[in-house]
């Protein structure tokens, strides 16, 4: 079938009104539909291509203007600049965080951290002796007994114990000035028989008794911390 013609309303508010070429397809028309075919060039009022263009070219003029050009430039260097400065402020603060933190960390350390206790000048000594009386050779007992006794007459005159040698010291000593008085007697008589005789034979027993008895005193005395 061909196509029939059909009458088309104007259309309001334009106007130059379109070319149009209403027709009728038959083969639509059982079920009520119709096609419009409009010709080409249809102009529904002012052609706005030249604004466009306009508007466009103004556009690339600017952005090719050495105006621009150089704003950018300027606007490129000072980003540069304050990125620079805004880096080295920020490495500065990530240096101070640095310091507060170890700061801090050695402050709650301190808190956390038991202090040592203080140590005078017979404590290394006297260690020194103890190393040698829980040794297993004998040698080592008789050193340790000798060395304690010469600790504790040093620690004697220090206290301001008067006397020209040990024995006499502890001869001018009251029995309500030292309480250990008797046991460091005993102590100090068991040095002087290893220091006399060379063949004296002491057991490990003797020396820890004889080592135990200088340390109280020394206690006695404040020697020891």
């Amino acid at each position: 079938m061909g196509l029939m013609p059909m009458e088309i309303p104007p259309i309001p508010g334009f106007t130059n009104q379109p070319k149009i070429n209403p027709v009728r397809d038959s083969r639509f028309s059982k079920s009520g539909l119709f096609a419009v075919a409009i010709s080409n060039g249809v102009n529904y009022g002012t052609d706005l291509n030249p604004l466009l263009a306009q508007i466009y070219n103004s556009v690339v003029n600017y952005f090719k203007d050495p105006a621009f050009t150089h704003l950018l430039g300027t606007i490129k260097t000072t980003a540069s600049i304050l990125a620079i400065i805004f880096g080295a402020i920020l490495v500065i603060i990530i240096i101070k965080m640095g310091s507060l933190i170890k700061e801090e960390a050695a402050e709650l350390k301190a808190e956390f951290t038991p202090p040592e206790e203080a140590t005078s000048a017979y404590d290394n000594r006297w260690q020194e002796i103890k190393n040698h009386v829980n040794s297993f050779k004998e040698s080592e007992w008789k050193f340790a007994v000798i060395e304690a006794d010469k600790l504790v007459d040093d620690a004697l005159k220090s206290a301001g114990f008067a006397g020209e040698s040990m024995g006499e010291r502890l001869m001018l000593i009251k029995p309500g000035q030292l309480l250990n008085l008797q046991y460091l007697w005993d102590a100090h008589k068991l040095r002087n028989l290893l220091v006399h005789d060379a063949n004296y034979q002491i057991t490990h027993q003797q020396a820890i008794w004889a080592i135990e008895a200088f340390e109280n005193v020394l206690r006695e005395l404040e020697a020891l911390s």
